[in-house]
């Protein structure tokens, strides 16, 4: 234990301050969607619903991965159910992925005159990689579970120790779906270099068996799981290699060549220059395990999703154990080299060990400085760790919802609210409306489709009237009060781009027939259908008229009253309906302030739009007209 002692004092220092800085965060309202979804999975998981969250919610309830290795954390819920154990579970893993390695390069470098401190600061170098802290703060991510079972995987293949190697790729096979590809390639190695202790006939069994379990989870336990949802991440995020897995290892297979424009772009290219720069690019001499890495590097570098190639992302930890090891074996080489040209009988030189100790703490250390998230770095923000005046608005807010109920939430708010049976972000539509939504008032809010106005999916589209429950600094909590269904209008023919009229209903009316006083105002709520491209701006308005004929659908002079605005009052204009979830229908209320000097009887309501930056309306009721028909509103005395 005591030559250990180094070691594990550092890493009990690497793991707190791992934890603590994740909890700190976690406090400041610096987790988010990810966060919610694994405990809402873990949390229904312990109470017996099997995969289900309502966050994903295009599965319709179900959760979008197989990772079956998340049902060993259900018991620690049974003790604590608390999302804050994912954060403590995700840090102790990210950790002890330093364990595989220290002991490798200990049993390496046995004999050398500074091998026990090398081996140390390699361990050190591990647990300071801004790689690693990167993931620690990005939310809960299974893949953070890899680090310590990978490298006891690699510490099996490289000690000639087989069951150590399958009890372990076993495990990591439960942590993701598409760990089956590094499996495979651990199975072509063994096959190909046949190390010691291993056959190859071994390799061979293990490739049969990875593409057996692709194909098992691809087309039995991930459709299982998921109700019969195809798997949706190629289409997603590898448009370019098809729809399906099938077309895409179709594409790799036949066009391999296709895969350069992808790789050699310069922000992948950058990725790799700070991936593997700390280390010096050493961990490339040990190319026998870097081949290892090959396949999650360039599934990685061909996404279209830039998180996937970024060392600010929690996409990197299954990197990490391959790149220590190549490390290790790296400075072997190196060893042996000097040693060869030297002479067999030459020492391993005190000036080269202390040289290369030294290049690897001002690597990491340059590294942590430059692309670390903690203190000392450039990238260091207090406030990201701190419970500022916001932080504090939002517990109060929290804590007026009660346990039971369902929630809309920001993204901040959402791993603070999700062990509940219902729970969406804000950008979600379920046809169920929630009891309540949590808002916040912020520039940085602004882009994003807030739940009220997109309508929920199917129709006659229905609008779900909340009212504000509670305010605290800049958040606000709204408490649903009425769903009212919308009165559809008929599909002009041909039909209008690039946007139609679906429904409306006149807002605060006792009836069908809407009344409103001189000198009042009249609430309408318009349903907006997307029917083309929302490359511009446009203006949402209504004239009230005295004409309810075709006559009037270009417009009369003599209006009553009018009103207009971009929708949500500018909070959510037309271009941003084309991103994110791209809502179908989005709501838009105007109100029309009646004089009070209009004589009383019945008056029309005709919506239109126009283009904000050049005017021009567009066609709304067919050809020629830009006025599309409500309905009647009578005025009274």
């Amino acid at each position: 234990m005591r030559p250990h002692l180094p070691y594990i004092l550092l890493l009990l220092v690497g793991i707190t301050y791992l934890v603590v800085s994740a909890l700190l965060q976690h406090r400041a309202l610096g987790t988010g969607y990810d966060l919610g979804i694994y405990d809402q999975t873990i949390w229904n998981l312990a109470h017996g619903r099997i995969w289900m969250t309502t966050l994903v919610y295009e599965t319709g309830g179900y959760y979008d991965h197989f990772e079956p290795i998340l049902a060993l954390i259900v018991p620690l819920y049974w003790l604590w159910s608390d999302v804050r154990v994912l954060l403590i579970v995700q840090a102790l893993a990210l950790g002890l992925g330093s364990l595989p390695i220290y002991l490798y390069a200990r049993r390496r470098f046995r004999g050398w005159e500074y091998g026990n401190v090398l081996a140390t600061v390699i361990a050190a170098a591990y647990l300071a990689y801004p790689a690693l802290h990167n993931a620690n703060l990005n939310d809960f991510h299974e893949v953070s579970l890899l680090p310590p079972l990978l490298g006891f995987a690699l510490y099996g293949l490289l000690t000639g120790r087989p069951r150590v190697t399958w009890i372990f790729l076993a495990l990591c096979l439960m942590v993701k779906e598409d760990f089956s590809v590094t499996f495979l390639m651990f199975g072509l190695y063994i096959a190909a270099l046949g190390p010691v202790g291993f056959r190859r006939r071994d390799g061979v069994l293990v490739a049969v068996v990875a593409v057996t379990w692709m194909l098992l989870v691809l087309y039995v336990f991930y459709p299982a799981l998921t109700r019969g949802m195809p798997y949706p991440f190629v289409a997603r995020r590898y448009p370019w290699l098809g729809d399906s897995p099938e077309s895409a290892a179709k594409v790799l297979l036949t066009r391999p060549w296709i895969m350069l424009p992808y790789l050699v772009q310069t922000p992948k290219l950058m990725f790799l220059l700070r991936l593997f720069g700390p280390l010096l690019f050493l961990p490339l001499l040990g190319w026998p395990i870097i081949v290892l890495a090959i396949p999650v590097l360039v599934y990685l570098m061909l996404s279209n999703y830039e998180p996937q190639w970024s060392v600010q992302s929690y996409y990197n930890p299954p990197l990490l154990p391959t790149l220590f090891f190549g490390l290790i074996l790296a400075l072997e080489h190196i060893r042996r080299w000097i040693r060869s040209e030297a002479g067999q009988r030459a020492r391993w030189p005190r000036v080269v060990q202390a040289g290369m100790i030294g290049l690897l703490v001002i690597g990491v250390a340059g590294s942590y400085w430059l692309d670390a998230p903690g203190p000392g770095s450039r990238n260091f923000v207090a406030e990201r760790f701190s419970a500022i005046p916001r932080v504090e608005a939002a517990q109060r807010i929290l804590a007026r919802i009660p346990a039971d109920a369902s929630v809309s939430a920001i993204w901040p708010l959402v791993p603070h609210l999700s062990q509940r049976q219902r729970i969406y972000t804000v950008l979600a539509r379920p046809q169920m409306p929630t009891d309540y939504i949590v808002l916040e008032e912020s520039p940085a809010a602004q882009g994003a489709p807030i739940y009220p106005f997109a309508a929920a999916d199917g129709f006659p589209p229905v609008y779900h009237d909340y009212a504000l429950s509670a305010a605290e600094g800049p958040f606000r909590l709204l408490a649903h009060r009425a769903a009212i269904t919308m009165t559809p209008l008929t599909e002009s023919e041909p039909p209008t781009r690039p946007l139609s009229l679906a429904a409306y209903t006149w807002l605060d009316q006792a009836d069908d027939a809407a009344t409103v006083k001189a000198g009042g105002a009249a609430r309408l709520m318009l349903a907006w259908r997307r029917t083309g491209p929302l490359n511009r701006r446009y203006v949402l308005f209504v004239h009230l008229l005295k004409d309810g004929s075709p006559a009037a659908a270009n417009g009369l002079p003599d209006a009553v009253t009018q009103s207009g605005h971009e929708p949500g009052d500018g909070r959510f204009p037309t271009i941003y309906w084309e991103t994110w979830t791209r809502p179908p229908i989005v709501l838009d209320e105007q109100r029309l302030e009646i004089p009070s000097d209009t004589p009383p009887g019945v008056y029309y309501a005709w919506a239109g739009a126009y283009d904000k930056a050049t005017g021009d309306r567009i066609e709304l009721g067919g050809s020629g007209q830009t006025l599309r028909l409500i309905g009647p509103l009578r005025v009274i005395r």
